[in-house]
């Protein structure tokens, strides 16, 4: 688990503190001005440092309040973090005091952009994929797999036509060109195909 240091906080500030923090269970003492539509409760993190992934922004940032829904932006291909996340609090009140008290905050010789973002800028699919744990693809193993796999005559024979068609195009291009290029075709390189015998 990843522990903070002391050196690691913002001036003499520790996260959480502050005037206006409500309960002593980090849960607010809400009013309806409060709690109205308008008022988000999603909060942006930015410059996030390596190794600080979904688990730890859950315990880090619970200490302020719950939270409804984490998403850490990820690379589809690669699953990489991207360094940014977004967070959403049961509460709007909540958001604020965690955003204040974080933004600029240094973690591991990072430091944190924090805000609350604005209600218009809350795009509907955000949080698509939130709170999942994410697991990584051995992208290199499954391409292994699939290129060692045991092919039946169907598809050794729909891979040969791919390829005898891919250099058949190869040949076209290079005669067009007017470069004198000189290759054995993959149609020559192919073993010949077994005779038919028909029986009497």
């Amino acid at each position: 688990s990843i522990k903070m240091s002391p050196s690691a906080s913002k001036g003499t500030r520790t996260p959480g503190s502050g005037s206006k923090r409500g309960r002593s269970d980090g849960e607010p003492s809400t009013s309806g001005a409060e709690e109205a539509q308008d008022v988000s409760r999603v909060v942006y993190i930015g410059n996030l440092p390596h190794g600080f992934y979904e688990k730890q922004l859950l315990g880090f940032f619970s200490q302020f309040g719950k939270l409804t829904r984490v998403r850490l932006s990820r690379n589809k291909k690669t699953g990489k973090a991207k360094h940014y996340a977004f967070l959403e609090f049961l509460h709007p009140e909540v958001a604020r005091i965690a955003a204040d008290a974080m933004d600029g905050y240094f973690m591991f010789s990072q430091r944190l952009t924090v805000k609350v973002m604005k209600q218009e800028a809350i795009h509907p699919l955000l949080f698509v994929g939130a709170n999942k744990r994410f697991k990584n693809v051995p992208w290199r193993k499954i391409e292994r797999q699939r290129h060692d796999k045991e092919r039946t005559p169907e598809e050794f024979a729909k891979r040969i036509a791919r390829l005898v068609k891919k250099d058949r195009a190869r040949q076209k291009k290079i005669a067009e060109s007017g470069i004198e290029y000189e290759y054995t075709p993959v149609e020559k390189q192919l073993p010949p195909r077994a005779k038919k015998t028909k029986l009497g």
